[in-house]
């Protein structure tokens, strides 16, 4: 009796012997030499070479076709799968490059997949990480783009906010320490993110973050960190830039009474 497709026997073999897993040979065959293994590509399916579907790979010699892993995709028939782009993905089993997807800005490829930037980082589309804010900015989970710390705050590198100065100091923005913060000096004092002179009439002590009204009965120029006393004779209200001679006024005790 002759012997099956896939397997061989020599002259006066009592039983046929099957071919390598992965390797064909008709019918009839008398020797291992007629076993042919099958392509790369290709996969031993009901007996037969069979050309592995799109999505898939096989080694030449293979029982199964392996399906491609994320990231990667393969043509109908293919040895190996290919690569998606740096910056992309794609599902297991792809079969183009039409299936690989850009990452969107303000995320990055992450364990195989498009994984949001956490706060502090940032990332452009088609990126493979997110990288970490420059000292002096700072950005939210999801960012393209770090921001420019604000005048009066300041922040290290990777930031995901940053911090204000002391009141009564000031920082330019990009700030990137705390020793960006400058101490407003006597006579001046925070106003619209920039240390600024007190008016006449008003004070402030070293870091303030406003100037204060002198008292009644006292009065300043600009610039002041102290507030000066009138003159004897002499009165200002609070607020005041100078004192006014003061007038003299008569009191009268009413008819019958006196001063006790």
């Amino acid at each position: 009796t002759s012997c099956s497709a896939n397997s061989f026997a020599a002259a006066g073999a009592s039983v046929c012997t099957n071919c390598a897993a992965g390797a064909t040979a008709p019918a009839g065959s008398t020797a291992s030499t007629d076993c042919t293994a099958c392509s790369a590509g290709n996969s031993l399916v009901g007996g037969v070479c069979s050309q592995c579907a799109a999505g898939k790979f096989s080694l030449a010699g293979s029982t199964t076709c392996t399906t491609c892993a994320v990231n990667t995709y393969a043509d109908a028939g293919s040895s190996v799968c290919t690569n998606c782009d740096a910056g992309s993905t794609s599902p297991a089993g792809s079969s183009s490059t039409n299936d690989c997807t850009v990452c969107a800005a303000g995320s990055a490829v992450q364990s195989g997949s498009c994984t949001q930037c956490t706060a502090g980082k940032f990332a452009v589309a088609g990126s493979t990480v997110c990288t970490s804010c420059s000292a002096g900015s700072f950005s939210v989970a999801g960012s393209s783009t770090c921001s420019q710390c604000g005048v009066n705050s300041y922040a290290g590198a990777g930031a995901s906010v940053c911090t204000n100065c002391a009141a009564g100091a000031t920082a330019p923005a990009g700030s990137t320490a705390s020793g960006s913060c400058t101490v407003c000096p006597a006579g001046s004092a925070v106003q619209s993110g920039t240390c600024t002179q007190c008016t006449a009439g008003k004070f402030s002590l070293a870091g303030s973050s406003t100037c204060g009204n002198c008292a009644v009965n006292t009065f300043s120029g600009a610039g002041a960190s102290t507030c000066g006393s009138c003159a004897a004779g002499s009165t200002s209200a609070a607020g005041s830039s100078d004192c006014t001679v003061g007038s003299c006024t008569q009191c009268t005790c009413p008819a019958g009474s006196a001063v006790q």
